[in-house]
């Protein structure tokens, strides 16, 4: 490896521009190749970069190259095991976007591929690098609590970006693997134990199949995205999702996807759990974390450094750092193929039990009893 890590980012969205300002930010790295079939995004990511890299309009193209140390994959849910499937058999690590796939089949895919290549892949469960959550980690390992016996998430907020393979249940895998693998993986790292089963209702309140619908409001608003009216939403835009832990553990997550504006409940994002003793903490809006209850007594608020530094989402800076660290060292990333395959059998099992309208046992999502 030259002393510079150089790395290729395929995908120009979001996702993209984010790991291309974040990695600009770091030493002894150089985005050396970016590709996206739009030759504009792929332009504006290339310029993100603050490099020269090559641009390539074909990511098969760009993940054989030879002098790259590790490839950023942020293409639409769908392709994400088809592009980390070939990425590693041509010998790189990979930071792959959540979900880890849209399907079992493709999870399996990547599992098999890694184990082949022996090349590490980490995914983009960010939460997991956040100061906030780790935090709460750090509390629940002092053993205070005892036993996590019930654990919950609000979602509230606005719809996905507008762009229409959010809308799309093949493209996307569905609203709760989209948006909620990152809830149902701190759920798991919680409650600690693996999931057994889940139950969920959820359907379409306002973005509704075959009803002209705007979304994406929130982000047309705050980064200048063009709009886009949908008629043929797949996805749910509401939820209500339980799952059940081996250990007894319970946990609930409520989803809205058409709050507007975006939720201006002071807590927003709220994440929370009590223990066995009777404590409880609740982290709010990705801010601050309250504690009480048990041997804690009266409630207090714990304030965690925000030095994860990144555009849109927490934890990401600590985890673009890892990766580097994975691309030299071929270490074992904290968030890997395991924990992301565990909260992608969540999702995929919750959206199974609104489809079938019953409670769907993780052995029939995985195919292991």
């Amino acid at each position: 490896m030259s002393a510079k890590v150089r790395l290729g980012i395929v995908g120009a969205g979001y996702m993209g521009l984010e790991h291309a300002h974040g990695f600009k930010l770091l030493p002894d790295v150089e985005v050396a190749a970016v590709c996206d079939r739009d030759p504009a995004a792929a332009e504006r990511l290339a310029a993100e970069s603050g490099h020269q890299p090559r641009i390539y309009s074909r990511w098969e193209e760009l993940v054989s190259q030879p002098d790259l140390d590790g490839i950023i994959i942020t293409v639409p849910n769908f392709l994400h095991h088809q592009v980390a499937e070939v990425a590693l058999k041509a010998g790189k690590h990979v930071l792959l976007e959540k979900p880890l796939a849209t399907t079992v089949d493709g999870a399996h895919a990547v599992l098999k591929a890694a184990q082949t290549s022996g090349k590490q892949v980490q995914i983009g469960l960010v939460y997991r690098y956040s100061n906030l959550y780790n935090k709460m980690a750090e509390i629940l390992a002092e053993g205070q609590f005892g036993p996590v016996t019930m654990l919950w998430c609000k979602e509230f907020r606005a719809s996905f970006p507008p762009n229409p393979w959010f809308y799309s249940q093949e493209a996307s895998g569905g609203s709760l693997v989209e948006k909620n693998c990152h809830h149902f993986d701190l759920f798991n790292w919680f409650a600690g134990a693996r999931p057994k089963k889940v139950f969920a209702m959820g359907g379409q309140h306002v973005i509704r199949q075959g009803q002209p619908t705007e979304v994406g409001w929130w982000y047309v608003q705050q980064d200048g995205a063009q709009p886009l009216t949908v008629t043929d939403s797949q996805v749910i835009d509401n939820a209500w999702v339980t799952v059940e832990y081996e250990n007894g553990a319970r946990a609930n997550l409520g989803l809205c996807l058409y709050l507007r504006p975006n939720n201006l409940a002071e807590e927003g994002l709220e994440i929370g759990l009590i223990g066995e003793t009777g404590a409880q903490m609740v982290a709010y809006a990705n801010k601050k974390i309250g504690l009480s209850g048990g041997p804690y007594g009266d409630l207090r608020y714990i304030v965690p450094d925000r030095e994860t530094f990144s555009p849109w989402h927490i934890g990401g800076q600590r985890e673009r750092i890892e990766f580097l660290e994975t691309c030299r060292t071929g270490k074992k990333p904290w968030a890997d193929l395991q924990i992301a395959y565990d909260s992608l059998l969540v999702a995929l099992a919750a959206e199974r039990s609104i489809k079938e309208e019953r409670v769907i046992y993780l052995s029939e999502v995985s195919g292991h009893a």
